[in-house]
């Protein structure tokens, strides 16, 4: 998605991967594997860290859009929405609707 839209997001738009995985080199070695070079990672099961728990994940995939002021616009799995969609309204400064919103 970041790909395909580059040119249009532009450094509009950041996708952010937080991982839950038990270790840093199971994370490593999946973003490896299916090629995420344009998504920063972030390996949050560590001491101190609560990223999950403050973003509410209970299961994975979990996504958290956010508006172009900062609001946290859209919690929940990606499945329900259409991402690219979603970010394109965003960029206009318009709302997204919907379940989850």
């Amino acid at each position: 998605m970041l790909v395909e839209n580059a040119e249009k997001w532009g450094g509009k738009v950041r996708l952010i991967g937080l991982s839950i995985d038990s270790d840093a080199g199971t994370v490593k070695s999946h973003v490896e594997a299916k090629g995420w070079t344009k998504v920063e990672h972030y390996h949050v099961r560590t001491a101190g860290c609560t990223a999950d728990k403050d973003y509410g994940v209970n299961g994975v995939p979990h996504v958290v859009l956010v508006d172009t002021t900062g609001k946290i616009v859209y919690v929940g799995h990606p499945a329900s929405r259409n991402l690219e969609e979603d970010i394109n309204t965003l960029l206009k400064g318009e709302s997204i609707t919907g379940d989850g919103t």
